[in-house]
């Protein structure tokens, strides 16, 4: 996906995966068929876009900016609403699962919650730094926020927070609820993504990047996630943090990564003024690749294909 004039900052996939959305530095948001036409073009924010997404239904899209506004617009490119009250630029903007409801998170320090005319329904408050990213549980009751401050924090819609994230050892970049909203990965300047139940409790590191992860997202059956980076590259892993695929090819910092609905494709945007388009297949392919990949490994490792029983039946 070609046609910014300048680097992408996200990229995702539509409800019906037929269709991506892009943000970029150029203050446009742009959307894509999948062979990478491109559809619509979004125009009228003053300043460069971070994020843009699409509603549950696919017919409207929210992106955020760093001109302190977040925008909702349909499908042509018609602007439909203009969100503003943060103090500092929109970092992130994202509907909740019903499609009735925006989050956005900001540098003030605070996530706001937002119906569709733009009217501010509630105010995140209790960070201590930056805001990075903000996004509704599945059943649509709770909210993640990131920070600056080293902590991810769970909030009812009422503002409440109801746990708290820490373990990091540097700044969080983003987080996200699994499909089943019982777990939450997050992504952070520490090189590491982590995998957390409601309560805060860590269960899995995934390790393996060289440097800061910028994303990290489920796959749709909630089995897989992936991670974008600094380092160039998006990689795929399981949910004991078991890295299963590597991602090459972009030419700077991939900053966000996402899978298509069906779990088959992953879209990644990134600093090389690029988006792309992969074929990731299930898990059982991903897996059987892995294997492949280590056998010249296990020749002189033996002990390593004990360790990984996964790959004894490949």
């Amino acid at each position: 996906l070609t046609g910014h004039q300048s680097p992408f900052y996200s990229a995702s996939f539509s409800p019906d995966g037929q269709r991506i959305v892009t943000a970029s530095e150029d203050k446009t948001a742009r959307v894509w068929d999948l062979s990478g036409k491109q559809i619509a073009v979004l125009t009228g924010h003053q300043s460069f876009l971070y994020s843009a997404s699409f509603s549950p239904d696919g017919q409207r899209i929210v992106t955020a900016s760093d001109d302190k506004t977040a925008r909702v617009w349909d499908l042509s490119g018609k602007q439909i609403a203009v969100l503003t009250g943060h103090q500092s630029p929109f970092y992130s903007a994202s509907f909740s699962p019903d499609g009735q409801r925006i989050v956005t998170a900001s540098p003030d320090k605070t996530a706001r919650v937002w119906d569709l005319s733009g009217k501010q329904i509630a105010v995140l408050t209790g960070h201590q730094d930056v805001v990075k990213s903000a996004s509704f549980s599945p059943d649509g009751q709770r909210i993640v926020t990131v920070s600056g401050d080293k902590t991810a924090r769970v909030w009812d819609l009422s503002g409440k927070q109801i746990a708290v994230l820490t373990g990091h050892q540097s700044p969080f970049y983003s987080a996200s609820f699994s499909p089943d909203g019982q777990r939450i990965v997050t992504a952070s300047e520490d090189k590491t993504a982590r995998v957390w139940d409601l309560s805060g409790k860590q269960i899995a590191v995934l390790t393996g990047h060289q440097d800061r992860v910028i994303s990290a997202s489920f796959s749709p059956d909630g089995q897989r996630i992936v991670t974008a980076s600094d380092d160039k590259t998006a990689r795929v892993w399981d949910l004991s943090g078991k890295q299963i695929a590597v991602l090459t090819g972009h030419q700077d910092t991939v900053i966000s990564a996402s899978f298509s609905p069906d779990g088959q494709r992953i879209v990644t945007a990134s600093l090389d003024k690029t988006a792309r388009v992969w074929h990731v297949g299930g898990l059982d392919e991903l897996l059987t690749r892995g294997c492949d990949w280590l056998k010249d490994y296990f020749v002189t490792h033996p002990e390593a294909r004990e360790r990984l029983k996964v790959c004894q039946k490949k």
